[in-house]
């Protein structure tokens, strides 16, 4: 039965839950989830992985040279203080501020 689940939901295309019902099945002697508890487990592990899945194809699509974030940027060869640039908490957007990329070649722009 559980295998036949697991292939009924692969060919719904339902890869998220698949997994998910897997770890829940692995879980199952220590967990006492309702019906109602599993079947939330389920849906929300397929957003989350329909979610991944499209940000990995939009990355994709958009044919980025190699993935950038905050993390690597070396704040020390910037003018800028860290303080001034407000990418990293994106205050900018909850703030409705349009932000202007100034500067010489590598300074950091395509960052």
């Amino acid at each position: 039965m559980f295998i036949d689940n697991l292939s009924q939901l692969k060919a719904l295309k339902l890869f998220g839950m698949a997994k998910a019902l897997a770890e829940i099945r692995a879980e199952t002697p220590r967990l006492a989830l309702t019906p109602d508890g599993c079947l939330t487990r389920l849906i929300d592990a397929e957003l989350a992985d329909r979610q991944a899945r499209s940000l990995r194809y939009q990355l994709s699509a958009a044919k980025f040279p190699i993935h950038r974030d905050m993390v690597a940027f070396k704040w020390q060869e910037s003018p800028l203080p860290q303080a001034q640039i407000q990418l990293a908490t994106a205050t900018f957007m909850k703030d409705a501020h349009n932000l202007i990329f100034v500067g010489g070649t590598g300074t950091g722009k395509t960052h």
